[in-house]
């Protein structure tokens, strides 16, 4: 009869402890009254241990005894070090002793490499099983699916669901949401959709997961009208959910409605953990509410490095560099280590007031006394910060000397300082480079055409849309959108769908001659075409941002707040129109433009007119 030798670890603790065992067994040994320890005694006390250390402790004490040899308890002893993530002992327990391991053994060699990142060992190792002759079970497909979603693999995806109904488990609510939860996180969205559409019963989890799915993929409105599907189903929420559709809401600058969310979670007593605290500064700070990220922020019990990003990214996006910097100096005196993200909010909010020394600092304080290494994110803030500040030639230095492979959007950085600057020369370099990398945007050729266009070069103007036209590229429109109670109304330029068209028309028109009047001459050098200077006119006056405002000072009361989300980059001349705007209507309004906020009040703008 062959006799099965104990598993070997290389693991100095078992060999430490082996040792002492071995010691004792040698030494003279007291009668004992004690009654040996059975095998079930061994399993029952594996399912209580709580760390490594103690699970090492046990496992050599069993060495001790003559169970080193039972096969059931050493799977048992592979299974409990596999679930405290001890993937290499796991596995040479597999290898070296456990020559069938039974299907549990095998699902938790599948779900540790999946946890560990290790996504394609776990797939193998799942395929493997199958060839194996094992039948997987929901717990499998459960562990494995989460690794198909780290690979972002749509074809592991699909083979693995092929199983899922091969197998009987389509019915399996766990694995049915964690199928939606994969093919969301792949991209496909029409996929996810549909199996949730076919569940006989939806619970909270598998609309968590399809509500993920719409946040990925930027479908923010429909996660929205999934979360009210879940209110009128009576299907409870919890804090993912409000976490996502707080998402949602920062991305479409809904305020109204994550009000109404934040007023749900008071009033259902959920507890406001740092992940649903950070989410709520997030929503309030891009929905323009500043004040009420504070608030949230001030008013959290326990404060992460997460839900202090958070707020200094809100200040930087606000433009409140003082701010967002005086809370970065509070956070590091709490003991708090920034990370990558704080730093591109500190540096954002330089960028955004020209404080380029102060930009210089951190960047340097950032790796020389808190060992972050710049990512792309950093040098893109550093770019942008010098190219605003006219300091081109420092900006393409440094991105000829980063350490990271530039991409298209900081080219596309230093791009916007060229047009700003009007600096042809330089902007002709940076969009060669740009176009190697991204040939097939619609919005670098008209960005080099707009630059073409501020000094006169026409010729070089019909180049650019020449080849727009032989690409058949398609240039992103440029839309403003405003929330009116609790709607969000989207407006393109010149767009007449609206239902009250007229009036926006008819307010347009009133309110330009009234800013003709204090003082208003329009800055028709935004308009790249070679047209009259009265149709250029007509074409400013139609900006989307203007129809959003137009809207939302006819459809609320005198002195309400107005906040607009603008797609593209704010205009000079639309600027300069809001600026009127705020003065004429006693209002305050906030756009959120693809740059930054801009807080117009009393006439004045709280950019200062830098951005």
């Amino acid at each position: 009869m062959l006799l099965l030798k104990p598993i070997r670890l290389r693991t100095r603790q078992i060999s430490q402890y082996a040792s002492a065992a071995s010691q004792e067994l040698s030494a003279p040994k007291a009668v004992s009254t004690t009654p040996p320890k059975g095998l079930n005694f061994y399993i029952s006390t594996l399912q209580t241990r709580a760390s490594v250390d103690q699970l090492h402790k046990l496992h050599a004490e069993i060495l001790k005894t003559h169970f080193s040899r039972n096969i059931f308890l050493l799977t048992r002893l592979a299974h409990a070090y596999l679930k405290f993530g001890c993937l290499n002992i796991g596995e040479r327990f597999v290898v070296s002793i456990i020559k069938n391991p039974p299907l549990f053994l095998w699902n938790e060699r599948i779900k540790c490499y999946a946890r560990k990142g290790r996504y394609r060992e776990s797939i193998d190792l799942y395929y493997e099983m199958v060839r194996s002759g094992y039948k997987p079970n929901a717990f499998t497909f459960t562990f494995v699916l989460p690794a198909c979603a780290g690979l972002k693999s749509v074809k592991d995806c699909r083979r693995v669901h092929t199983d899922v109904l091969w197998f009987g488990c389509e019915y399996n609510e766990f694995v049915i949401t964690a199928l939606i939860d994969v093919y969301g996180k792949c991209g496909d969205l029409s996929s996810a959709r549909q199996l949730f559409d076919e569940m006989p019963v939806k619970k909270t989890a598998s609309c968590n997961a399809l509500m993920a799915a719409f946040v990925l993929d930027e479908k923010f409105d429909d996660a929205l009208s999934l979360f009210n599907e879940m209110k009128k189903l009576g299907i409870p929420s919890d804090t993912i959910t409000m976490v996502r559709v707080l998402q949602s809401c920062a991305s479409l600058g809904a305020l109204q409605q994550g009000r109404w969310v934040h007023e749900q979670i008071i009033r259902t007593q959920m507890v406001v953990n740092v992940q649903l605290g950070s989410a709520l500064i997030n929503m309030y700070a891009r929905c323009g509410s500043i004040e009420e990220a504070h608030h949230v922020f001030e008013e959290m019990p326990k404060k992460d490095l997460i839900a202090w990003t958070s707020i200094i990214c809100g200040y930087g996006m606000h433009g409140l560099a003082h701010l967002s910097e005086s809370l970065f100096l509070r956070m590091v005196s709490h003991g708090l280590r920034p990370d990558a993200i704080t730093f591109v909010g500190v540096l954002s909010g330089f960028s955004h007031n020209g404080m380029v020394e102060k930009g210089w600092y951190y960047f340097k304080k950032m790796s020389d006394e808190f060992n972050v290494k710049p990512v792309l994110e950093h040098y893109s803030c550093m770019v942008d910060m010098l190219g605003r500040a006219g300091r081109l030639n420092e900006a393409e230095n440094l991105l000829k000397h980063i350490t990271v492979k530039p991409d298209s959007m900081i080219w596309g950085g230093l791009l916007t300082a060229c047009k700003i600057h009007k600096n042809v020369e330089m902007a002709e370099r940076v969009v060669s480079k740009i176009l190697e990398l991204d040939p097939t945007n619609a919005g670098w050729h008209v960005l080099m055409s707009n630059i073409y266009a501020t000094c006169g070069k026409w010729d070089q103007v019909a180049k650019m849309w020449g080849k727009i036209k032989d690409l058949k590229l398609e240039k992103q429109p440029g839309w403003s959108s405003i929330e009116v109670t609790g709607q969000i109304h989207t407006f393109l330029v010149f767009d007449q769908s609206h239902l009250m068209s007229k009036e926006i028309y008819s307010y347009l028109k009133y309110v330009k001659e009234r800013m003709k009047v204090e003082g208003y001459v329009p800055e028709t050098s935004v308009v790249f075409e070679k047209v009259d200077e009265e149709t250029k006119e007509e074409m400013v006056f139609c900006h989307s941002e203007r129809l959003a405002i137009a809207f939302g000072i006819l459809s609320t009361l005198d002195g309400d707040v107005l906040r607009v989300m603008k797609n593209l980059r704010v205009c000079v001349d639309c600027h300069n129109v809001i600026k009127f705007i705020s003065g004429i209507e006693c209002r305050e309004i906030i756009v959120r433009d693809a740059k930054r906020f801009h807080c117009f009040k009393d006439g004045v703008c709280s950019c200062g007119d830098y951005w």
